[in-house]
Order: structure tokens, then C-alpha cells, then sequence
């Protein structure tokens, strides 16, 4: 039987939409180009391993969810490899259709 491997893409600790500090809500303990590039540095691992197609996964930040995927093309096109399939699941945590930091399935578009 025929059987696709997925490499999973995250989750991290960090977020891009919420500040981990109580007194300043500004304060971010990342930056875009850094969580880009992380997220670059697991795509070429996965890639290098064999894997069928990519799964940006356990996403609460719609923030890092756009990262990502940004990584996933930064990727292939740094590196001009054949684009791979790509899958993203999203933690959607109560009843209001919220992720942890409050935004809506909406805010993936």
C-alpha cells in the first residue's frame, strides 16, 4: 500500500499577536523575520527527511499561521525544490469559534 509521510510545521512557544508581558501589551518576544526563519529551518529539515507534504499545525495565532506559510514559499523558493503539498490545522478552543488569543477562524484569511 501506498503510504504519504506529513512533517509537522510547529506549533512554537512563541506569538506574534499577543505580548507575553502583562505591562507592556506592545512588548513581542519575537519578530516576524525570526519566526520566518525558524519556521524555514524546520521545512528544510523536513524536506531534507523525505516527507510527502508539509502540515503547519496547532496554530492559536493566525499571526504564525501567516508566518509559516510565508516559510513554507520563502522555502521552495530559496532553495527552487518542487513545492510540496501543504495542510494547516488551526486550535479552535470553546464554542465561540475562538483560538487561544482570541481571534476568530475569519482571521486565517
Amino acid at each position: 500500500k501506498p503510504r504519504f509521510v506529513a512533517g509537522a510545521v510547529g506549533p512554537t512557544s512563541r506569538t506574534l499577536s499577543v505580548s507575553p508581558s502583562v505591562e507592556d501589551p506592545s512588548f513581542r518576544n519575537v519578530t516576524w523575520d525570526e519566526l520566518v526563519e525558524s519556521y524555514v529551518e524546520q521545512i528544510g529539515g523536513l524536506v531534507d527527511g523525505g516527507v510527502d507534504l508539509l502540515m503547519i499545525e496547532t496554530i492559536f495565532d493566525t499571526q504564525n499561521a501567516k508566518a509559516a506559510i510565508f516559510a513554507v514559499d520563502e522555502y521552495f523558493e530559496r532553495t527552487k525544490k518542487e513545492r510540496l503539498p501543504v495542510m494547516l490545522s488551526a486550535t479552535i478552543v470553546d464554542n465561540s469559534g475562538r483560538t487561544l488569543s482570541g481571534q476568530t477562524i475569519e482571521a486565517f484569511y
